[in-house]
């Protein structure tokens, strides 16, 4: 007796994915792309808000270097560069504007240096005082 052959269906053999499922597959890649990037977008923010702090904080030191030496604060940062305290670069924050520097400063402070932060506009909330960078250490 002969082994009788059963046919598989051939359209259940091939199954594949439906389409609601690769749609739902796209939808949660895209999803988790999209919270990729908008952490990458505010990781760069932040370092951009980092770096401006350190070089606050680097060119107030070399105000006080100056200051110790001369007996007064530079009347512009300029100054500093000129007197090989600071290079030339160091003028200008992580936003590519240079620093708002005055002395001396508002509330009894020997000078104000102030980065005007992302919107480049002085006296808007996004702005990084040297004094209060400090404070928050």
């Amino acid at each position: 007796m002969k082994a009788k052959r059963t046919r598989k269906n051939p359209r259940r053999a091939a199954r594949a994915f439906s389409l609601l499922e690769l749609t739902l597959v796209l939808v949660i890649i895209g999803a988790l792309m999209a919270m990729a990037a908008v952490n990458l977008l505010g990781g760069a923010s932040r370092a951009k808000i980092k770096t401006t702090k350190a070089s606050m904080q680097t060119i107030a030191s070399q105000l006080k270097t100056y200051y110790i030496e001369q007996n007064a604060y530079p009347p512009t940062l300029e100054v500093l560069v000129t007197g090989k305290y600071l290079e030339a670069k160091s003028l200008k924050d992580s936003y590519d504007a240079p620093y708002y520097y005055k002395t001396p400063g508002r509330n009894n402070n020997p000078y104000d240096l102030i980065s005007a932060g992302e919107d480049k506009q002085l006296g808007s909330a996004d702005d990084l005082d040297v004094w209060t960078v400090e404070a928050s250490k």
